[in-house]
């Protein structure tokens, strides 16, 4: 005697839901008890007899794979589902540069040149696409209308493999594109926009990036393949290497097949920005940039660059500039403790830094940062139980800011069973508002002002501790330090050297740079070594 084991059914897959209660809505469509549409399982198709129907067993046929690439719900596939998908992520493009053009300020021709070369973008991709009648020119402004949704596209996806598949998905424009094209927008303008920027405003959950699917209309996203709808939902950022990395990717694309090369950074900017957030005197602004002219470097990408070569690093003008500001400020105040003079009262290195008292505000300053500094999304996925248990009330109301904002949805569908409840939700959500009319979520116009007047203050607080060294013009020749600059420069290999003032400035610095900090020693120990090079061939020079 045996007995038939029953097989539970699949949960569903929508957003984490997990229910395994179904049924057939009016439409034929399938839907959870909780009104989501189970597009993969089909329609139910019955001829109305005005008998009453007893439905029986239902089979459901696995996927094959090519339906991945295929949207049940609207019929769109290949490459009309690739151009739907394209319309999407567009739309998700023109939010990031509204935001970035009415929150941060930037000019309204950066939206003018994202366009440019999201047209370019679009011209590697015709080998997916059919054009019919369209002219080239007219398809690029129908791409980026994201108004209407083309019928240009005649052919239906055949029967792939997954390997296939695969190849094809790796090559599609995704939302990390979309800030590459961004930050070259703000390069071209000739704006201080740093990479390191673009990945603290998409961690703060500002920048659109994160969920960009809640950017598109529900409507759009409903009719996109699940592969498609996938792309629309990155996984984590990770660190600002990865999307520096990616903006050289696509500049080296556009490159090669277009020629395109990006101007240099607009480095007496940058580099201001940079003394400021650091409180370093004036002095180190100077030495800079005396320096990048020393040893020739123009603050650009480098292309060129190979796989294996120990320059592989300075590849990024942010972290060439940031190394340079590192030695710079090295040369003229060591973090050590030992006495040196100056040749005159104007030289470069007259003063001494007092790196005690610039260690204590730089580490207040963190502290207080992080501590008024909204919920990154790495950080809300960690969050455990325990750490809500221990989180003050502040900390909590910024947590459920952040799940309001990345995890909760007030999307109202129109079919199925939620449909019929459709006006009730819109009722309930109207009695019981998430907040009031008129607030925002993160804005905050006075925070802007606040780190101005901290950076000031401290600047001003840095200043006031400087120490005027002895000035010695003819030093004897058995004289120890005599020289400020350069006298007993130490040299550090490793992120294990590091210790007391110079690991908070190495810390500070590939914090800025959007760098680790083994990568930041690497990079300033390769810039001691241009200008170790430089000055053994001013000596040969010299002696010949």
């Amino acid at each position: 005697m045996s007995s038939a084991t029953t097989k539970r059914p699949e949960a569903c897959g929508h957003e984490n839901c997990g229910s395994r209660r179904f049924h057939v809505g009016d439409d034929g469509f399938t839907y959870c008890d909780r009104g989501h549409q189970q597009s993969e399982r089909g329609t139910v198709v019955a001829e109305d007899t005005g008998e009453f129907v007893i439905a029986g067993r239902k089979a459901r046929r696995k996927d094959s794979e090519a339906e991945s690439t295929t949207s049940r719900a609207s019929g769109l596939s290949g490459p009309r589902a690739f151009e739907h998908y394209l319309l999407c992520l567009q739309l998700v493009l023109r939010k990031q540069l509204r935001w970035l053009i009415e929150t941060k300020k930037l000019p309204e021709e950066l939206e003018t040149l994202v366009r440019d070369l999201w047209a370019l973008r679009l011209q590697r991709l015709r080998t997916r696409v059919s054009y019919d009648s369209e002219s080239e020119t007219d398809t690029q402004s129908h791409y980026f209308s994201s108004q209407s949704e083309g019928e240009t596209f005649a052919s239906e996806a055949s029967a792939r493999n997954r390997k296939q598949n695969r190849t094809r998905i790796d090559g599609t424009p995704n939302v990390l594109d979309t800030l590459a094209l961004c930050y070259m927008g703000t390069l071209l303008l000739r704006e201080p926009v740093l990479v390191a920027d673009i990945h603290r405003w998409v961690s703060d959950g500002e920048l659109p990036y994160y969920h960009a699917a809640k950017n598109v209309p529900i409507g759009m996203r409903e009719r996109l393949p699940p592969v498609y709808q996938e792309l629309l939902e990155p996984t984590l950022l990770g660190k600002p290497e990865k999307l520096q990395n990616h903006v050289l990717e696509v500049l080296a694309s556009l490159n090669t097949e277009f020629g395109i090369a990006l101007p240099p950074i607009n480095y007496p900017l940058i580099l201001y920005r940079w003394m400021r957030a650091l409180a370093l005197p004036i002095e180190v602004f100077a030495a800079t940039s005396r320096l990048a002219r020393l040893l020739d470097i123009a603050f650009a990408f480098t292309l060129d660059a190979k796989l294996g070569t120990k320059n592989l690093v300075l590849r990024y003008p942010e972290v060439q500039l940031m190394a340079v500001l590192v030695v710079a400020t090295k040369l003229l105040f060591p973090f050590d403790d030992n006495k040196r003079a100056a040749a005159s009262a104007t030289a470069m290195d007259a003063l001494a830094m007092n790196w005690s008292a610039w260690t204590e505000l730089q580490v207040s300053q963190t502290t207080d940062g992080d501590a008024g500094r909204p919920f990154r999304y790495e950080e809300a996925l960690d969050y455990s139980q325990t750490d809500v248990l221990g989180a003050s009330e502040h900390q909590l109301d910024q947590y459920m800011d952040w799940c309001e904002h990345n995890i909760a949805s007030e999307d109202i569908r129109e079919r199925g069973k939620a449909g019929r409840d459709a006006d009730f939700r819109r009722i309930l959500f109207g009695m019981f508002p998430v907040r009031e009319d008129g607030t925002t979520r993160r804005d905050d116009p006075g925070g802007a002002k606040l780190s101005d007047d901290v950076e000031a203050e401290q600047l001003r607080t840095v200043q006031a501790a400087l120490q005027a060294r002895r000035i010695v013009e003819q030093p004897d020749p058995g004289q120890i330090h005599a020289s400020g600059i350069g006298g007993s420069y130490r040299r550090i290999k490793t992120a294990g050297e590091l210790e007391g003032p110079d690991k908070v400035f190495y810390e500070r610095a590939s914090e800025l740079a959007g760098l680790s900090l083994d990568a930041m020693v690497k990079a300033v120990s390769q810039i001691e070594r241009k200008l170790q090079k430089h000055e053994e061939k001013v000596r040969k020079g010299g002696e010949d």
